[in-house]
């Protein structure tokens, strides 16, 4: 028996990628975290970048592509929700993940977040296998 063909409605597998292929933007006001998260995802292959504000990210997703978006929800001037919605005009290919320092007290943003089509909310603190297996639960990875 030979393999069926895919129907027209089915989801397209994505193919593996190295982790060098896959970009990752850091976007929490908080610089510190930033740049803690690239050392970190850096250190594991991922080509990573930061913003520090919702306006910094839009410009950077304008210039370039990024598969996956960390985001925080509690940012001054453009909030998380304010930016993911802009962030998804301007490049619907990117997936965004929530991070949070608030936990539960901010759950109807979250669920509103999710209603909008962020993939995931992590909460803070986090260790870097938590941000690692997400990135690896959105793109199949090669290595």
């Amino acid at each position: 028996m030979g393999r069926r063909p895919k129907a027209a409605g089915e989801p397209k597998t994505a193919a593996p990628r190295k982790r060098a292929e896959i970009t990752v933007l850091v976007v929490d006001d908080e610089i510190n975290l930033t740049l803690a998260m690239r050392r970190l995802l850096s250190a594991e292959g991922y080509r990573t970048e930061t913003a520090n504000s919702g306006d910094e990210a839009l410009r950077k997703v304008k210039e370039a592509h990024y598969d996956v978006v960390f985001l925080d929800v509690n940012m001054p001037g453009m909030n998380g929700l304010e930016t993911f919605v802009r962030l998804r005009e301007a490049s619907p290919g990117s997936t965004v993940v929530m991070i949070t320092g608030y936990g539960k007290t901010l759950k109807a943003v979250i669920e509103e977040a999710r209603s909008l089509g962020v993939r995931a909310v992590i909460d803070k603190p986090f260790k870097i296998n938590q941000i690692t297996q997400v990135i690896r639960e959105i793109i199949p990875h090669a290595d």
